[in-house]
Order: structure tokens, then C-alpha cells, then sequence
């Protein structure tokens, strides 16, 4: 079979900066529909952060498939937020994730902001607290940059994403971080009902802003460096949100990630905080269109 694709840079409007994503079209017409194992495959051959399948169907809304190149995975912001872009022209306006249903829409043209699903958990384990069962080579050598790792609260943005949200004082040390070698077990290091998914490490600066939008400076690490992850700055965004002391209100947080990469993704969150609890999550960028053309199966 062979089955038509696109690739986009999100959180970007220029072609090769934010972050690339393919996406696999199935036609509601194609019979079979591949196998969870030949996704898999073409996800491993795109070898990009994440590649989606779509499903065609009639009306507005459209199920997808997210993929890493060694897994299937509930949830990421920026398929989220690349597919709606591609996807607009076609008048639909909700893209059904295994994390569950997702609201899309255009402030302008280009520019798409998903309701993001979320389920949010703060693990009672960091890193530093089971420090004697991690391997030496997966975290810094780096004193600042090893010992903010140890203290960085593990927090989920759903079921199967979480992430150590370390803080680091500024861009300097921001610059020092490394590619490091391995993953975190879910097993370990998660919470009973919650070891599942991926650990990865979301370091950032504080650079500034008010009550109202908060500035930031990112960076992704697990085995690899990613230029722009909308899950974990979701999961930022609701951390830092639901430490913030507010009751009611919404805040804005605009986080830049892969510059270091030469790669600079623009990303927005919004968190809406009710009664002191997180109550709504929009991610918000664009992406630019760079190939398509056919994979076969």
C-alpha cells in the first residue's frame, strides 16, 4: 500500500527551524489499514521526534495515532498542534488522541490553539531521592545542573508523560545542559497506577513577565535533544500554575525552546487556575508545510 505523507516544522513560520513532524495519511478507502507494527516501522524510518497517522474520515473530527520511533504514545503538543494546522482547510475542529478528544481551532491564519487534555499527578519521588539506583552517566557532571536535577519534581501531564521539571538559574548554565545517555523507568521512579510511559527531563530559566504571562527559556532532554515539546511544557505550565498561589485567572506562559539546536520553537500555554486547581490547558503555535509526498507499506 502506499499511503500519502506530509512534513511540517512546528512552533515555527519558517522552513527549517521548530520542530519536524510527519504525517501519514490513512484513507478511510485503504483496506487493510496498516498494523500497529508497520506504523511502527514507518515511525522508526521518519526517525523525527514524533510521526502521525491520521484516519480519514467524513465530518470534523479525526483520530490519531502518535508515534516515537520505538513506541506508541497518548499525547504530544507538537503533532497536536502541526496536524491541526494541516488539517484546518478541511473544516475540522477536534483530533481524537488516546489521551482523549481534543478542541482546535484559529485565532488567525497559520495559527491553531488546542484544549489540551490533561490529568496532571505530582509523583512523590525526584530523581535525588532514589539517587542510588540511577546510573552515574544519566545525569550531569555539571555540579549546578546535577544537584537542580536531583530536586526537580517528577509531574505528569497525563497518564504515561511525565517529566523532571528542573529549574536552572540562568541561560549560561541553560547552555551547559548535554545529551545524556538512557531513560528513567516508569517502574521505578512513578507512582502506583502511573508507571507507564516516558520519563523525560524539561529544564528552563525564568525570564521574566508578570502575573498575567510568564517568559521562559527551555530545553527537552531524554536520549536525545528535542526542539520543541508541547507535552512537557504543558506539564510546566500547570506545575508552575498550580504553584503560582492563584485562585482564579488565567496565565500565559510563552516558552522558547531549540535555540541551542538552532532550531527556536515558539510555544504558548495557557492555564486557566478555579479555585486554586487547574481547570482548563490550551497550547497554541503554527507550522510550516516542507515535503510530502508517498510511503509504502
Amino acid at each position: 500500500m502506499e499511503l500519502p505523507f506530509i512534513t511540517l516544522d512546528v512552533f515555527t513560520t519558517e522552513p527549517y527551524k521548530g520542530n519536524p513532524l510527519a504525517i501519514v495519511t490513512i484513507p478511510a478507502s485503504q483496506s487493510p489499514a496498516p498494523t500497529q507494527e508497520q506504523k511502527q516501522l514507518i515511525a522508526r524510518e521518519f526517525n523525527l521526534s514524533e510521526t502521525v497517522f491520521v484516519h480519514e474520515s467524513a465530518g470534523s473530527s479525526r483520530n490519531i495515532d502518535i508515534f516515537i520511533t520505538d513506541t506508541e504514545i497518548p499525547f504530544a503538543g507538537h503533532p497536536t498542534v502541526g496536524t491541526a494546522v494541516s488539517l484546518l482547510s478541511q473544516g475540522v475542529n477536534e483530533l481524537v488522541t488516546k489521551a482523549g478528544p481534543i478542541a482546535i481551532d484559529s485565532p488567525k491564519q497559520g495559527y491553531v490553539k488546542a484544549g489540551i487534555p490533561f490529568n496532571t499527578h505530582q509523583h512523590a519521588n525526584t530523581l535525588g531521592s532514589l539517587q542510588d539506583q540511577i546510573a552515574s552517566t544519566s545525569l550531569h557532571t555539571n555540579v549546578v545542573i546535577r544537584n537542580a536535577e536531583l530536586v526537580a519534581p517528577l509531574f505528569s501531564i497525563v497518564k504515561g508523560m511525565t517529566f523532571a521539571l528542573v529549574e536552572l538559574p540562568d541561560l549560561e548554565t541553560l547552555a551547559a545542559v548535554v545529551e545524556i545517555p538512557g531513560r528513567f523507568s516508569p517502574e521505578l521512579f512513578l507512582d502506583e497506577d502511573w508507571m507507564e510511559g516516558i520519563i523525560g527531563q524539561f529544564y528552563y530559566v525564568k525570564q521574566g513577565g508578570d502575573e498575567d504571562t510568564v517568559h521562559l527559556r527551555t530545553r527537552m532532554i531524554m536520549s536525545f535533544e528535542d526542539p520543541a515539546t508541547g507535552s512537557a511544557s504543558c506539564a510546566l505550565a500547570c506545575y508552575l500554575a498550580s504553584k503560582s498561589g492563584t485562585m482564579n485567572k488565567a496565565i500565559t506562559y510563552e516558552m522558547t525552546q531549540g535555540v541551542e539546536m538552532g532550531r527556536q520553537s515558539d510555544i504558548i500555554v495557557e492555564v486557566v487556575v478555579k479555585d486554586g486547581q487547574v481547570d482548563k490547558v490550551s497550547l497554541a503555535g503554527t507550522a510550516k508545510q516542507v515535503m510530502r509526498g508517498y510511503v509504502t507499506v
